[in-house]
């Protein structure tokens, strides 16, 4: 089997400039460069930059494959967008992790096969299913950080450990989610034994227009100006996850690492 590459990175949130085109030009002679988006595929070599280094200085969303079984999606959120306290919990490593870069926070998801993947590697609707779990994020909704932890379950975590908050709504994987969980490789049976722990995702109209309501006219005007001044800000990403921040924490108690592989078995 001959070796296959591909690198592709898309700047969401600001074009990228000609300056910066040139720069990424010097790169690779090869790639496609527009103001949106950078991508090359190698049959040999390899991309001759840090590929994180390029996500923190010029994109927002990187997706990496490789047909010996290798994939790598990571994400660049603005640091005073999410919450780095309330992430850290779902990142152990063992399949995604989470850091400080400057002003961003950079989200990364990974999988190794032992065996190659059975993948058209042409097919770039792949890294498309996964670019909106960007602003699933930035609007409070965990589920992919939760499914990162959960492959570490997978993947070599300690009988021991507890999991982490589990977010409402993984009982009903949208496509992104249902993307990102391929990516990971995660059974059927440990996701819907992880479901079974996660809370119905439906949209309390009643409690959320009460909350709006206790909202000051001055932060409302804010959001609303800003929305006026740069048409690709979403007020209602900040606006979402101010309200899950003030909605209580739930009691119940977290699932070890064996129960949830012990739970899965008996499903499977």
């Amino acid at each position: 089997m001959s070796e296959y590459q591909c690198y592709e990175f898309l700047a969401i949130d600001r074009p990228l400039t000609l300056k910066q085109q040139r720069e990424l030009r010097e790169i690779s002679t090869r790639a496609e460069i527009s103001s949106t988006r950078f991508w090359n595929e190698y049959q040999w070599g390899d991309l001759k930059a840090d590929a994180r280094k390029l996500l923190v200085d010029y994109f927002d969303v990187h997706h990496y494959f490789a047909n010996w079984g290798s994939r790598v999606m990571m994400m660049r959120v603005p640091a005073g967008r999410v919450e780095v306290a309330k992430l850290k919990p779902y990142f152990s490593g063992h399949g995604a992790k989470v850091s400080k870069a400057g002003q961003h926070v950079i989200v990364e998801f990974w999988a190794d096969d032992e065996e190659p993947r059975d993948e058209d590697p042409s097919d770039s609707g792949q890294f498309a299913e996964l670019v909106p779990l960007r602003s699933q994020l930035l609007r409070g909704d965990l589920r992919c950080a939760y499914l990162g932890w959960l492959a570490g379950v997978d993947r070599g975590a300690d009988d021991a450990a507890v999991e982490p908050p589990v977010p409402a709504g993984l009982g009903a994987l949208d496509g992104p989610l249902q993307a990102l969980a391929g990516l990971l490789g995660l059974d059927d049976s440990l996701l819907a034994a992880a479901a079974e722990g996660s809370a119905s995702s439906s949209f309390n109209v009643k409690a959320t227009r009460e909350w709006l309501k206790k909202q000051p006219a001055a932060t409302k005007e804010r959001l609303l100006l800003r929305a006026m001044e740069d048409p690709a800000f979403s007020p209602g990403a900040e606006l979402n996850q101010a309200f899950q921040k003030g909605q209580p924490p739930s009691h119940r108690p977290g699932r070890t690492v064996a129960e949830l592989r012990e739970r899965a078995a008996d499903l499977a």
